[in-house]
């Protein structure tokens, strides 16, 4: 067995276990619910009326419904057991007629869809940081976009200032992880598994020629990440004067570069060389 397909069983395992309570813990976390909001802002701007979504590492299916409310068309896919049944249970609860579909796989294997196209491919927060070599997704990509077709990628960059600043209470493991190339020890619900970092420069080489970045934004540059929820909770004045900035800041050089995020938007042009 591969360390690839060892590192897929174990992301399998600890996003099943986590899909229990990850809408739970989201409702009470105002800063994931805030950067969500960040990502449908800028992923609205460039979808169309009755664009068809390829949604990769789909979770619980939030998104999907959130889309598929407005009109769109969403195929969910996703490696996870626990989270394919959420979105199931989600489905029959919300009922949003034909618009979603559920199809159980890896990002990598996507030639699955190969008889398949859309106008947008979507995956959000961080779902590709769980695999060491961006193309094994990207290569597939070309084959499912029709012309002009977008993606959007939310990825969890190398720099992420909040975690870098952990320098100051000592915590240098923590600070630097994201810079360790082999990859760095992510823990889920009691699983272990690797991440990846990748910076913006290795996500656009990933996406290759015929993919034109559009849009790029740092996300949570000057708000503080999810998990510092004692913070958040001490100051929430003062993390409310940080989002100000991110509004200000984060979608130009060099803070659309970094953060605990980057929301990635590119456009598909098969006639580039």
């Amino acid at each position: 067995m591969t360390s690839t397909n060892q590192n897929s069983e174990k992301v399998n395992l600890a996003f099943t276990k986590q899909s229990l309570i990850y809408d739970e813990y989201e409702k009470s976390n105002n800063i994931l619910e805030w950067m969500r909001q960040q990502v449908y802002n800028a992923a609205l701007n460039f979808l169309k009326p009755n664009d068809k979504i390829l949604e990769l590492n789909s979770g619980t299916g939030t998104d999907a419904l959130y889309f598929a409310k407005l009109g769109f068309e969403v195929l969910c896919t996703d490696l996870s057991d626990g989270m394919i049944e959420k979105i199931s249970e989600k489905i029959k609860k919300e009922n949003p007629g034909n618009r979603i579909r559920i199809l159980q796989c890896s990002y990598t294997e996507l030639d699955k869809l190969s008889d398949e196209k859309f106008d947008f491919i979507f995956s959000n927060f961080g779902g590709l940081n769980c695999i060491n070599d961006l193309t094994e997704v990207t290569r597939h990509f070309p084959n499912l976009l029709n012309e002009n077709g977008k993606v959007c990628l939310v990825i969890m960059p190398t720099v992420c200032p909040w975690e870098i600043v952990q320098i100051i209470k000592f915590n240098f493991k923590f600070a630097f992880r994201r810079f360790n190339k082999f990859g760095a020890d992510a823990n889920v619900e009691g699983v272990s598994f690797k991440t990846y970092y990748f910076s913006y420069k290795k996500i656009k080489s990933a996406l290759g020629s015929n993919f034109k970045i559009i849009y790029k934004q740092g996300l949570a540059v000057f708000t503080p990440i999810p998990q510092m929820e004692n913070f958040i909770k001490k100051h929430p004045h003062f993390v409310k004067l940080l989002q100000k900035l991110d509004a200000m800041f984060s979608k130009h050089f060099p803070f659309n570069l970094v953060g605990d995020h980057l929301i990635i938007i590119a456009e598909y042009n098969s006639t580039i060389k």
